[in-house]
């Protein structure tokens, strides 16, 4: 390795004639902007113009890279600093083309752009190869075809470009073109070069590690090309890692998917601190029996899935289903959704109307817990283990039965717990005093209910939410509610005093009495709903309780509480419960004594306290894994987990020292000690 201070324009560059600079495929495109960098930049150069002394410099950053010998040419491939590095190309560019005269504009040109030794049309003529994906911008502007720049491009080359020739021809014009040119020679650098014996990626990972944060998907992507030849890295990209950014159009996005498809094959989340490292190890393992090809493949197919899923507008046959999955805008079943997908599209297991059910078992379960009131966060976790479980069932039972077993997987199993499907009865009690008109599904409720088995569906794009009784109180109306003050404000958000009108007539209804808000209602008869608010004579509590239990059950009907057929692997007399110190947990003790503590077990908040407390670092290692994580009021079991004993089972979730035998109660609430053991079952 070799390390040195350089002038970037005065010496880093000009020193590189002959050679060329290469911005492999596997780097991310050009993301400096002018409101981020360019401004800062510009104050930097007048400081630098400004400077009497002459001698002050400004240090801009390292640029790391490897120089290789392809063809007999010599490459310096940047592992680290291409933003910096293809700015100053830019400088340098613009400065050319707003050069005094022609032979001013040829000494920039062969002192830092272009190598003359090389044919026109050489792939070596330019003295910066950029990425791939900025090419045609840069190749443009570097062959002088000013007249064919697109100035409303989206392209940060094309903009800061523009924007750098705009503010260096000011600068020109007040300070003249030496005094700016040799200000701009005075931005320095420290390069690193690396060589055969260095650890390109290693190298990488540090220096990013202290910079601007780059995504796991930025490292991902080095990660995969890095070693590559240019040739293998531009196949890679082309064929592959571009569809990828067909799909996700930024980086983040992407990485997202990356935790989601990990949690598909893996079983588990990643934290999205350690999903870099959590991803190599994944691929370190798979390449062994595979390719990098067949692997990036592989990744393409699940984002596709992913596009279907959550971006694609849906069409078809079982497109309300697909609508209802995109309206909950919920990325929790996202690893369940990608695996069932495989089956369905790759490896054919289960059928078109299967897959289509199964995402119809899975917007009953969020959308009964979403109007339930229940935390999402407690099931954010649990989807990977869910769709192992019913990978191990269905593996076992057959996949003909993957729509019970996912119910059972996703209701049966999780009666007893947080992660439970309400029942009708929870339902209908929680979201009857609920403030709906502040839940995000809520218009969305309203229209399934207004277009579910209408054959002429309605069309709400121009419809707006509507108080019937408002939400400003008068006398009149405090006194039909017969409420003022906060019970006032408790009803008038409830479900059954909310409708769907226009969004003029929402104006208009404003506080008005309800035989004037009838004459509203009376131009807005083409919605069902409004036309029974039409036909009642007053509108009272009972009125606005009443409708508010009609809607409450066309919602339970639309999306009912379902129970599964089978148990398919358990014996259901083996699944344990656990209730003390203010918690809840469910699992299974298997025949063998081992206990499974199932998804969504929570664990004593003041377990902390517990000086006789033994299992603190293995509660932590769960922690960090992410088979436990934090939760309003403590800690809780995101994913199953199996320990060696009752006892120890009863011990993690309560600290101490615990006889699990005189904690953990069978199903119909009996003790272990006088159930399952004295049945001599274990």
């Amino acid at each position: 390795m070799e390390s040195n201070p350089r002038k970037l324009l005065d010496e880093f560059i000009p020193e590189a004639m002959g050679k060329q600079f290469v911005i492999p495929v596997y780097q991310r495109k050009y993301t400096w902007t002018v409101k981020k960098q360019l401004v800062q930049l510009k104050k930097d150069l007048i400081g630098l113009i400004e400077d009497e002394s002459s001698q002050k410099q400004h240090f801009l950053g390292t640029i790391v890279y490897l120089e290789n010998i392809v063809d007999y040419k010599t490459e310096r491939s940047v592992v680290d600093g291409q933003q910096r590095l293809v700015t100053m190309f830019l400088i340098a560019h613009a400065m050319k083309s707003i050069a005094e005269n022609e032979y001013r504009a040829r000494e920039i040109d062969e002192t830092y752009l272009q190598n003359y030794s090389e044919k026109m049309g050489s792939r070596y003529r330019q003295r910066l190869y950029p990425s791939v994906a900025d090419g045609n911008d840069y190749l443009i502007i570097a062959e002088g075809r000013y007249d064919e720049i697109n100035k409303e491009s989206e392209s940060n080359i094309v903009r800061n470009f523009l924007y750098l020739q705009s503010e260096l021809r000011n600068l020109v014009q007040e300070y003249t073109f030496d005094r700016v040119l040799y200000a701009l020679k005075r931005f320095s650098i420290v390069y690193i070069k690396l060589d055969e014996r260095d650890n390109a990626q290693q190298i990488f990972e540090s220096i990013n590690s202290t910079g601007e944060r780059l995504t796991a998907s930025d490292l991902i992507r080095n990660f995969i090309m890095m070693d590559k030849s240019n040739e293998e890295q531009t196949t890679l990209y082309t064929t592959y890692w571009r569809r990828l950014e067909e799909v996700f159009n930024d980086s983040r996005a992407m990485e997202d998917f990356f935790r989601y498809y990990l949690a598909a094959i893996t079983g588990k989340y990643s934290a999205k601190h350690v999903l870099y490292q959590a991803f190599k190890d994944y691929w370190y393992e798979e390449r062994e029996k595979s390719s990098d090809a067949k692997l990036m493949e592989k990744l393409v197919r699940y984002s596709n899935y992913f596009a279907s899923l959550y971006y694609k507008k849906p069409t078809g046959k079982y497109s309300e289903i697909q609508s209802d999955f995109q309206s909950l805008e919920s990325m929790m079943p996202a690893p369940f959704v990608l695996e069932l997908s495989e089956w369905y599209y790759k490896d054919q297991l289960i059928t078109e109307e299967q897959y289509f059910e199964v995402i119809k078992v899975l917007n009953n379960y969020q959308i009964r817990r979403y109007f339930n009131g229940d935390d999402t966060s407690r099931i954010s976790k649990a989807f990977p283990t869910y769709i192992k479980n019913v990978q191990r069932y269905a593996e076992k039972s057959g996949f003909e039965n993957i729509v019970d077993i996912v119910i059972y997987v996703l209701v049966t199993r999780n009666q007893s717990n947080n992660m439970a499907v309400p029942t009708d009865k929870s339902l209908k009690a929680n979201l009857l005093n609920a403030n709906a008109y502040t839940m995000r599904l809520t218009r969305w409720l309203l229209e399934k209910i207004e277009n579910n088995d209408n054959s002429a569906t309605l069309d709400m794009s121009k419809l707006s939410i509507e108080h019937i009784m408002p939400q400003t109180s008068t006398y009149y109306w405090e006194e039909k509610a017969d409420a003022a003050g906060e019970d006032y404000t408790g009803l008038v958000n409830t479900i059954g005093n909310l409708t769907l009108v226009s969004k003029p007539d929402n104006s208009a209804a404003g506080n008005k009495d309800f035989e004037t808000k009838k004459k509203i209602f009376e131009d807005t008869l083409h919605i069902r709903m409004n036309k029974s608010l039409y036909e009642m004579t007053e509108w009272t509590s009972k009125s606005i309780t009443d409708r508010s239990v009609e809607l409450i059950h066309r919602l339970i009907s639309m999306y009912p509480y379902l129970r599964s057929n089978g148990n398919y692997k358990y014996d259901a007399s083996r699944n344990i419960f656990l209730e003390a110190q203010g918690i809840k947990a469910s699992g299974y003790l298997h025949e063998n004594g081992t206990v499974t503590i199932y998804s969504g077990s929570e664990i004593y908040s003041k377990i902390k306290n517990i000086s006789s407390d033994y299992l603190g670092e293995t509660r932590q290692e769960l922690l960090n894994n992410g088979v436990i994580e934090e939760a309003i009021g403590g800690l809780q079991f995101v994913q199953d987990y199996t320990t060696s004993s009752v006892s120890k089972a009863a011990a993690l979730l309560l600290g101490g020292s615990r006889n699990g035998w005189e904690y953990w109660k069978d199903e119909n609430g009996i003790i272990l000690n006088e159930s399952l053991r004295k049945k001599n079952k274990i």
